[in-house]
């Protein structure tokens, strides 16, 4: 069974894992794409479970940031319904799904935790870019399509 995870972040991503082929790591950067080639990524992967980072506003950001974590969080869920045509479609909170990999930082250090424990789980994952920099939303996507693999009674 194929699991998709989404971050909808600024710099999203979407990735896909495969519960008979863990070593399968497909990700797909979301503002790298159009809103039409992820829907036709996602349906080519026939993912039957998609779990989407449920963000919300967060006291002191602007009312500019605010509305796009609510736009992308949007395009995200239209991608999923629209991709999975009555499939599942779940949201989990980065508080769930970050204690369920193992974080134990704060702030700015977890972005690179998570990646630390997506490189570890996941090491042939493409999560660096061409100077090694971290390719932001992707280790987030892989993680909480992790979660979704492993918490599929719960939809």
């Amino acid at each position: 069974m194929r699991v998709c995870g989404i971050d909808p972040g600024a710099n999203g991503a979407i990735c896909v894992l495969d519960s008979q082929d863990l070593a399968h790591v497909a990700l797909l950067d979301l503002g790298k794409t159009s809103i039409y080639d992820a829907i036709i990524w996602l349906r080519w992967y026939d993912v039957k479970i998609v779990w989407i980072e449920d963000v919300h506003s967060l006291f002191g950001m602007s009312a500019k940031s605010n509305f796009g974590f609510g736009r992308n969080l949007g395009i995200a869920t239209a991608i999923a319904e629209v991709a999975m045509q009555g499939q599942t479609t779940k949201t989990v909170t980065p508080k769930i799904w970050q204690k369920y990999v193992g974080i134990t930082t704060k702030g700015k250090a977890i972005k690179k935790q998570v990646a630390e424990i997506a490189n570890t789980l996941y090491p042939t994952a493409d999560l660096y870019g061409k100077r090694g920099g971290l390719l932001d939303g992707r280790a987030d996507a892989l993680m909480i399509a992790h979660y979704g693999l492993h918490n599929k009674e719960k939809v």
